[in-house]
């Protein structure tokens, strides 16, 4: 009966007539479809009028779906300035993030960074996204410094010293966007190649393999200042060590190309060395630790991008380009080279990738060659 939904002081009066006028079952069907209108299932005329009316006009630059900001609006309004305000504000556009927030005692005391557990997708609009919502989120005291992703260089604490205002004394990360916030950004990609014959021949590095019979004295080609290793050892380990230690001292370059085959640049490899397997090495791969030794069997390769060095490309290809030369007038020193700042060289270890370069990202590649 209509008189059970009246208030517990109502009069005998007021309940009888509202048992002999009880409303019609239009309007109970129109007050039911008023609440679904706006709270269940609004429509998409009326998103930027709900928006205005629950105070969230400043979230829409940042927010593409306003049924999410809808949805979870009121909540973020009542936790704004918490840890909890970032993690659904992030969450609006796929994201999460952990708080670091700076030591006190820097200058920079009010700021903060975020550490992804996953690399953002892609530099815009994402990145502007995680500002504009990071911002609107926390204390208005705070500000977002940096956000990082596996590749994190910390500044050097190097007040009152010579050391002050150098090259160390700021963290990784480049600004690409307005607010001027840092984001040091890393990706690993690992190669396990076999030289080939052809290669081998191709760059002047191969000995046929053998299996009971020694090496020839005429096939050892290189000074016998190099010649670290055993004569006890067998002659297939002592084959991949003098092939290994070939490698020593060269300088090889990283190549970079599109799908159509036009080359994208060339990094120099900051590691090349012949390597043995130990545990607490200094370089990882595969989940594997090796140490740089003279009598290494295998030999390691690195070569890592660095901030800027290409942008909104896609890497197709790549290639370690031994004994090429630079253009005339080439600093020795660049470790990114244009095209046409690197010719000649023999072509290893091709693999087929599929990398967006981008100016945030340091893409680090590995390879560890066998014999």
């Amino acid at each position: 009966m209509s008189s059970a939904l009246l208030p517990t002081n109502a009069t005998p009066w007021e309940g009888a007539l509202a048992d002999v006028m009880p409303p019609s079952q239009v309007v109970i069907s129109a007050i039911g479809a008023m609440r679904r209108v706006k709270h269940v299932s609004p429509r998409a005329s009326m998103l930027p009028y709900l928006v205005w009316e629950y105070g969230l006009g400043e979230l829409t630059p940042y927010v593409p779906n306003l049924y999410d900001l809808i949805d979870q609006g009121v909540r973020w309004q009542r936790l704004r300035g918490t840890v909890s305000a970032v993690a659904i504000g992030l969450a609006w556009i796929g994201y999460s993030a952990t708080i670091e927030e700076e030591w006190t005692g820097r200058t920079w005391w009010n700021s903060f960074q975020l550490r992804f557990p996953v690399l953002p997708a892609r530099d815009f609009p994402d990145l502007e996204r995680i500002e504009g919502i990071t911002q609107l989120s926390v204390p208005k005291r705070s500000q977002l410094r940096r956000g990082v992703h596996l590749f994190d260089v910390d500044a050097a604490q190097a007040d009152h010293t010579r050391l002050d205002n150098a090259y160390l004394d700021f963290e990784s990360g480049i600004a690409v966007t307005q607010a001027g916030t840092l984001w040091s950004f890393g990706r690993c990609h690992e190669f396990e190649h076999l030289l080939t014959e052809a290669e081998g021949l191709a760059i002047g590095n191969w000995l046929e393999p053998v299996e009971s019979e020694g090496l020839r004295w005429v096939d050892l080609t290189f000074p016998w200042v190099d010649a670290k290793f055993p004569w006890s050892e067998n002659p297939a380990g002592l084959r991949r060590t003098v092939m290994a230690g070939w490698f020593r001292g060269r300088a090889i370059w990283l190549r970079l190309s599109r799908g159509d085959g036009t080359v994208i640049g060339y990094r120099r490899c900051r590691a090349v060395h012949p390597v043995r397997q130990q545990l607490d090495a200094a370089y990882t791969f595969a989940g594997q630790t090796y140490e740089p030794l003279a009598g290494g069997q295998r030999v390691y390769l690195e070569a890592m991008t660095e901030f800027d060095d290409a942008n909104d490309v896609v890497c197709a290809e790549i290639s370690l380009i031994v004994g090429a030369t630079m253009a005339e007038g080439v600093k020795p020193g660049l470790l990114w080279l244009q095209p046409d700042q690197l010719s000649g060289g023999e072509a290893i270890a091709t693999q087929s990738v599929s990398v967006p370069l981008r100016r945030t990202v340091r893409d680090q590649f590995k390879f560890l060659v066998r014999f």
